[in-house]
């Protein structure tokens, strides 16, 4: 479909991550695709989220410029990012959406994972049922973003929910909380046994990573693309978006500066420069609905 420049895979900060996300969406070049984990947790706030999702602020804190709500993104997870030219090839943001689901679940299946099914009304790719990957978008007016993440081994649930607002649902009778949900949380780690069995688990989560990041370039890219660094040109740019936006509190507290329209056509479920949006949950599961939510939530019989 596309001939994409592969800018590898990268361990950045919160800071330097979300900057070169929106350094690949303005630069006027091909395709692109990333990889790129975090080496430390972190609290990543949707586009238009308020801050009242954070109980205490000990892990770096940063607004992506996707929509949704607030995610965890530490060693445990694996990120994708592709960028793709407004050249007609999607007519909507709901085709690039289904068409990349399709391509995460597709790299899932080829290394053995069973049960898959994407859900594009929730951005989600679920394995039993339960959301292993997830991702949101951003409709430019010249370049469209779609980026999301994989679980590769468990979060540790307890430390995220003294950090981060998990919400809970009432469904029936009963109450369903996000804090079981990501207990329950299918992660790569458990689904290849088979791979680097018997290693330190350190070292075993970096082979699974590389396995997946392997299996994610060659389904997005049909293995046409094209080896790239980000050397300094590039860094040196994302240093200046640090520095007049994404190491601003004005930023990460107020969303300010907002995107204009002359920037971006949509950012689904988002206003450009509506207020602050409270009480969201973990964005993983906020467009889930009930049905399947209460599923996530339960307890899997042995």
């Amino acid at each position: 479909m596309f001939d994409y420049e592969y800018y590898g895979s990268g361990l950045y900060s919160a800071a330097v991550n979300m900057a070169l996300e929106e350094y690949f969406l303005r630069a006027p070049r091909r395709a692109t695709f990333r990889l790129y984990s975090f080496p430390k947790d972190s609290a990543i706030l949707g586009y238009a989220q308020a801050t009242d999702a954070l109980r205490k602020r000990d892990v770096d804190v940063m607004r992506r410029i996707s929509g949704g709500s607030h995610v965890q993104a530490g060693p445990n997870i694996l990120a994708y990012s592709v960028v793709v030219p407004r050249d007609g090839t999607f007519r909507t943001y709901e085709d690039m959406r289904a068409y990349y689901a399709e391509k995460v679940a597709l790299a899932l299946e080829s290394m053995g994972v069973e049960n898959i099914d994407v859900d594009n009304k929730a951005s989600t790719v679920n394995v039993d049922g339960r959301v292993i990957a997830s991702h949101a978008m951003v409709w430019g007016v010249e370049r469209a973003l779609l980026h999301g993440l994989v679980i590769i081994s468990p979060y540790d649930v307890d430390g995220m929910s003294e950090r981060l607002y998990l919400g809970e649902r009432r469904i029936g009778s009963g109450i369903y909380t996000e804090y079981a949900a990501l207990k329950n949380m299918p992660v790569v780690s458990r689904l290849l046994d088979e791979v680097a069995p018997g290693r330190p688990e350190e070292e075993r989560n970096e082979i699974i990573r590389r396995v997946v990041g392997e299996a994610l370039l060659q389904q997005f890219t049909g293995g046409r693309y094209e080896r790239r660094k980000i050397g300094d040109a590039i860094m040196s740019e994302s240093m200046v978006l640090i520095r007049k936006k994404f190491g601003n509190d004005f930023w990460v507290n107020l969303k300010k500066p907002p995107f204009t329209r002359d920037e971006i056509d949509e950012i689904p479920g988002e206003e450009l420069d509506g207020p602050l949006k409270s009480g969201l949950g973990y964005c993983m599961y906020s467009q889930v609905p009930d049905n399947k939510f209460k599923k996530m939530a339960v307890p899997e019989e042995k």
